[in-house]
């Protein structure tokens, strides 16, 4: 018995290092396979991989979906599943845990902190708005710590979003300047959108339109590219419904919808909610509510936009003689995102 558990013993050890040495690094791209192998370098534009069979890979940080490393922790693929999911607190505990588990390798470390960052300004913007200057002031502090790293960029965009969601209009101008000198033009185009719902949020319609002109007088056919000049239209839309031209409003959503690629759902559902206000607007409520039903049916990922789905649906139905689906739109928002701004829009 004592040699069987020895041999036991000795097998595990001899997998565990077999399974290590198979380990490999890989970052997933946007625009294709992902690169497998070894991380070699990781700087603020790219991340460089050495495959298997000696190819050096350099991968374009705007071209980076994920990044998993052989060596790091089995809870932080546990964490990024927790947030693909939407269950963020989940999210949270795993990577409290990747933390722990992290070791020396700062790469690791440094991915773990970005990850944190990310889903702790996503709860505060998609459920409580009272975390929003905890949030920024925690991707602020990624900013400057890690300059030299691929998730920079990502991390100033969010930075602006949760600084303009706080109505930081200064931070927020700061932040989309910096995004504005990423060398890749889908980041460009981001930075120019992100001040463009800053200038509306201020209330300067003008320079609104005239940037979001700007994103999409640009012809850019990168998937990402194309995505934000979609973007645009809907903002560009936005803003005509401000200015009182609904029929144009409409005629730039409808564009953006037949547009944007099913699988784009932040721009899908922000679409069909703009397009449900045009039609409110006019007094179209039946339509205005097919409108905004597609984003519960077709993008309830997208929390955002789905809590003000649901707020324009509880306010709604009635008005259209359903009074028990306005209750369930309502019950259903004020359970789900009791923190959220349109929650306590509710009359």
């Amino acid at each position: 018995m004592k040699r069987l558990t020895l041999f036991a013993t000795a097998m595990l050890a001899v997998s565990t290092l077999a399974c290590q040495a198979m380990a490999v690094d890989i970052v997933n791209r946007k625009s294709g396979k992902p690169a497998q192998g070894d991380i070699t370098a990781i700087a603020q534009q790219s991340v460089s991989v050495k495959s298997g069979i000696g190819e050096m890979i350099e991968v374009p940080a705007n071209d980076i979906i994920s990044v998993r490393w052989g060596a790091e922790p089995a809870e932080l693929n546990l964490a990024r599943s927790a947030e693909d999911g939407g269950n963020l607190e989940r999210a949270l505990e795993q990577l409290k845990m990747s933390s722990g588990n992290a070791g020396t390798n700062a790469a690791v470390k440094t991915e773990i902190e970005f990850l944190t960052a990310r889903v702790n300004a996503r709860v505060a913007l998609e459920q409580d708005a009272s975390k929003l200057a905890a949030a920024s002031t925690q991707l602020d502090g990624f900013v400057k710590a890690h300059s030299d790293n691929f998730r920079y960029f990502d991390a100033l965009q969010l930075l602006g979003a949760v600084q303009l969601a706080a109505a930081d209009f200064v931070g927020a101008e700061a932040s989309f300047g910096k995004l504005a000198r990423a060398p890749w033009s889908d980041y460009k185009m981001a930075a120019q959108n992100s001040t463009a719902k800053l200038a509306f949020q201020k209330g300067d319609l003008t320079a609104a339109l005239t940037a979001y002109e700007q994103v999409l007088s640009q012809s850019g056919t990168s998937p990402g590219e194309v995505s934000k000049r979609n973007e645009a239209l809907i903002g560009k839309a936005s803003v005509q419904l401000k200015q009182g031209n609904a029929d144009l409003a409409l005629q730039a959503v409808g564009e953006a919808i037949a547009k944007t690629s099913p699988e784009d759902s932040a721009v899908q559902a922000g679409a069909w909610n703009l397009k449900g206000d045009c039609l409110k607007s006019q007094g179209e409520l039946k339509e205005a509510i097919l409108a905004y039903l597609h984003v519960p049916v077709l993008f309830e990922k997208e929390k955002v936009p789905l809590a003000e789905a649901l707020y324009n649906l509880a306010v709604l139905w009635p008005r259209a003689d359903q009074a028990e689906r306005g209750l369930a739109a309502r019950q259903e928002l004020q359970e789900n995102y009791p923190d959220s701004p349109w929650t306590k829009k509710l009359p």
